[in-house]
């Protein structure tokens, strides 16, 4: 399937990045979500929401959310205090599930149509892309935001290879068809041979270096299932 950009948007905590077609004027950070919405986000939900902000979302716009971990802080304080006090947040557990990101994203742009918060492992971000392919045949464009979070200490794995050392988002805008906005293209289709299964595949930093570096190919597999993104 062939996917067509107009906007693309790198967010970490320490860099940012931003194409788009010409004359865009993005904006840059989390401040214009109102502070009784934005006191509810952690670093990764303002990035995330930022990167949002960045695009200059449309009217009811479709948005597809792709993370494997979702924003793992809240989960991981709502268990120390569980084991430190036997008490948990009301606000903290209502907020720690996997579309809260999406849920406050809707909420700020009061966009009323349904969204998808999705999660494939190591293979999240293909699985965002397809749901983006099938939201396109009904729709003119679709936001994909795909986000995790750095893994706390103290449940570091090699395992955990969606995450990076810093929470990081990339976002884009896809359309149906190309236009004189589109800035690139790129294919995706499934893989039978899953032996050319990349050691980095389904890092979310991989992925951004896919986008932003000369690489013509990535293979997003898990041994079981793969993807392979090329460039057109």
């Amino acid at each position: 399937m062939l996917l067509f950009v107009e906007d693309f948007v790198v967010r970490t905590a320490s860099s940012q990045a931003h194409f788009a077609k010409a004359g865009a004027q993005p904006e840059t950070s989390a401040a214009v979500v109102p502070a009784m919405l934005r006191r509810r986000l952690t670093p990764l939900g303002k990035l995330a929401l930022s990167a949002i902000a960045e695009l200059r979302p449309k009217e009811n716009e479709s948005m597809i959310f792709a993370s494997s971990w979702g924003d793992l802080s809240r989960s991981f304080a709502l268990l120390e205090s569980l084991c430190s006090s036997s008490e948990m947040s009301p606000a903290g557990f209502a907020l720690s599930v996997h579309n809260a990101i999406a849920a406050t994203a809707a909420i700020w742009l009061k966009n009323r149509r349904a969204h998808k918060a999705v999660c494939g492992a190591k293979t999240t971000a293909s699985a965002g892309l397809v749901e983006c392919s099938l939201a396109l045949r009904q729709a003119p464009s679709v936001l994909l935001v795909r986000y995790e979070p750095s893994m706390p200490e103290v449940w570091q794995s090699p395992d955990a290879v969606e995450c990076s050392d810093e929470p990081a988002v990339w976002a884009m805008r896809l359309v149906a068809k190309k236009t004189s906005e589109t800035i690139f293209s790129f294919d995706l289709s499934s893989l039978s041979d899953l032996s050319a299964k990349e050691d980095k595949s389904g890092s979310i930093a991989s992925e951004i270096s896919f986008f932003l570096g000369n690489d013509q190919t990535y293979v997003d597999a898990d041994g079981k299932r793969g993807w392979l993104w090329r460039k057109a």
